[in-house]
């Protein structure tokens, strides 16, 4: 494979937005990779030159090719992981100072998620879409971990089964923004239709193992009622 100077150039602007976000809280991980192996949890990914691989590079180009500027202003946006963005990308915008128990728990999710997913990319190594085919031009950071699962989506997977449970009301939308905060993985050129389709199952394997978490409990308990209240529920 031959990667031209213009795409390398693009590379390095999708590297250099990504770096120039704000720092999140630090977290401290709920449960670890023994608790929900992913690797034995999950299907290996395709392999690179399979040719379902080559339908899913074919449909990274093709949003590529459709993508709107608002389309991608979302999928940047959708790089933050926090409840906070999660819920903004549904039109609700909530101050993270006004509510400390939910940036914590937020922080401890997204420390959980990593810790999670990166034994399963370390150890199923698939490459994300832009170092398969040059003509893959992302226009979110791309991140030296590899592409499977999607830890973004799983992230959003957890955030949006324990967002469920706090706010069962509005159980359909929040559940319609997972598919979504994905969705902006493929839209932002660095993942495939089954990274995402992975990370919604290791997503969900760590949601339930925290609702079997003692710490995650009393900290969700506690986040649940700040939640609803600063949502006049």
């Amino acid at each position: 494979m031959i990667i031209d100077r213009r795409h390398l150039i693009a590379v390095a602007c999708a590297i250099s937005i990504g770096s120039s976000l704000p720092a999140l809280a630090d977290g401290k991980p709920y449960v670890t990779a023994d608790d929900v192996p992913v690797l034995k949890l999950l299907a290996p990914p395709p392999a690179n030159d399979s040719a379902q691989t080559r339908a899913e590079l074919d449909a990274v180009l093709a949003i590529q090719a459709s993508r709107t500027q608002a389309q991608a202003d979302h999928a940047i946006a959708d790089q933050e992981e926090t409840v906070f963005r999660f819920l903004a990308g549904m039109g609700v915008v909530l101050d993270p100072a006004k509510l400390p128990l939910n940036k914590k728990l937020s922080a401890n999710i997204s420390e959980t998620e990593e810790v999670v997913t990166d034994a399963g990319k370390k150890g199923f190594g698939r490459p994300r879409p832009p170092l398969v085919d040059a003509k893959v031009v992302p226009v979110v950071k791309l991140s030296k971990s590899n592409a499977y699962p999607s830890g973004h989506t799983t992230f959003g997977t957890v955030t949006g089964v324990v967002l469920a449970q706090m706010w069962p009301e509005n159980k359909a939308a929040i559940f319609a923004r997972i598919n979504d905060f994905g969705n902006s993985r493929m839209v932002g050129g660095v993942h495939y239709a089954s990274d995402i389709e992975a990370g919604k199952i290791a997503g969900t394997a760590i949601a339930n193992a925290l609702f079997h978490n003692e710490a995650f409990l009393g900290d969700f308990e506690a986040a649940k009622k700040e939640l609803r209240t600063a949502l006049g529920l």
